[in-house]
C-alpha cells in the first residue's frame, strides 16, 4: 500500500498500460481520477477497479484539447481534492513512413502524445505547488532513444517528452515536484498489436520482434505498472529529471 491516501490522475486509463497503471495504483491504495476519450472502455476499467476493491473516478476526456484537460484537472480537484499524481499515459500512433504522413496523422499524434502531456503538466503543476509537491510520470518509449522507419512522427513526440520532463524537473523540484519518464519497449497492449496488424503477417511479426529481446518476449502492462507504482511512491523521492528504461535489454543488443 505504497500509494496510500494519494490522489493519482491516470490519462489513456482505458485499455492497455493505462489501464495497468490504473489498476495498479489502486492496487497500492491510491485513489484514482481515470481518464480516457472512450467512456465504455473507461467505464469497464472503473467498474473492475471497484469490483477488486479499488477506488476509481472515470472521467471523459480528449488530452488533446485545452479546454477538456484544464477541465479534467478542475474536476479531479473538485470530486477527490488534490493531485498528488499525474501520469501522462494517453497517446495514439500511426504507422507510416515520412513522406506518407498526412497532417491529419502528424497533428494527431503531435497533439494527443506531446501536447496532452503538456496540457496534463500546465494544469495539474500549479494544482501540485499549491499542495507542496507532487509527482509526475510521463510515458515516453524506446522509440523516444532509437527509432522505427514507419514511426518517425510517434519517435519525435516521445523524444520530445522526454526532454519536456527534464525541463519540468528542473524548473519545479525546488516547489517539491518530481517529474520521471517511463521508456517501455514493446508491450502487449493494443496499440502494439495495431503495429503488428501492419504487417501481412501479423503473428510472424510479433515472433520477429520478440525474437529481439534477450528475455525472448514483450512486456506485460502491469510491468510497466509496477514501475510506475514505485516512481510514484516514496521508495523514488531522490529519482527526477530522468528516465527508466523498461525494454527487457532489447537496446542492449547491437544486431
Amino acid at each position: 500500500m505504497r500509494l496510500h491516501g494519494k490522489i493519482a490522475l491516470v490519462t489513456g486509463c482505458g485499455s492497455g498500460i493505462g489501464e495497468a497503471i490504473a489498476a495498479r495504483f489502486a492496487s497500492e491504495g491510491a485513489e484514482v481520477f481515470g481518464v480516457d476519450w472512450k467512456r465504455e472502455a473507461g467505464e469497464r476499467v472503473a467498474h473492475e477497479i471497484v469490483r477488486a476493491g479499488g477506488r476509481i473516478v472515470f472521467h471523459e476526456a480528449d488530452v488533446s484539447q485545452e479546454r477538456a484537460v484544464e477541465q479534467m484537472v478542475a474536476a479531479c480537484t473538485a470530486r477527490l481534492g488534490s493531485i498528488d499524481i499525474l501520469v501522462n499515459n494517453a497517446a495514439v500512433q500511426h504507422e507510416v513512413v515520412l513522406h506518407e504522413t498526412s497532417m491529419e496523422q502528424w497533428h494527431s499524434m503531435i497533439d494527443v502524445n506531446l501536447g496532452g502531456v503538456f496540457l496534463g503538466c500546465k494544469y495539474a503543476i500549479p494544482v501540485m505547488i499549491e499542495k507542496g509537491g507532487g509527482v509526475i510520470i510521463n510515458m515516453s518509449s524506446v522509440m523516444g532513444l532509437v527509432a522505427d522507419p514507419k514511426l518517425a512522427v510517434y519517435c519525435a513526440t516521445k523524444g520530445g517528452i522526454l526532454a519536456m520532463t527534464r525541463a519540468i524537473a528542473i524548473a519545479y523540484g525546488r516547489q517539491g515536484i518530481r517529474a520521471t519518464c517511463i521508456c517501455p519497449g514493446d508491450v502487449d497492449t493494443p496499440l502494439n498489436q495495431v503495429y503488428f496488424n501492419s504487417y501481412p503477417d501479423p503473428a510472424a511479426a510479433r515472433a520477429t520482434i520478440e525474437e529481439h529481446y534477450p528475455l525472448g518476449r514483450i512486456a506485460t502492462p502491469d510491468e510497466i505498472a509496477r514501475v510506475a507504482a514505485f516512481l510514484a511512491s516514496d521508495d523514488a523521492t531522490f529519482i527526477t529529471g530522468s528516465h527508466v528504461l523498461v525494454d527487457g535489454g532489447v537496446l542492449s543488443t547491437i544486431y
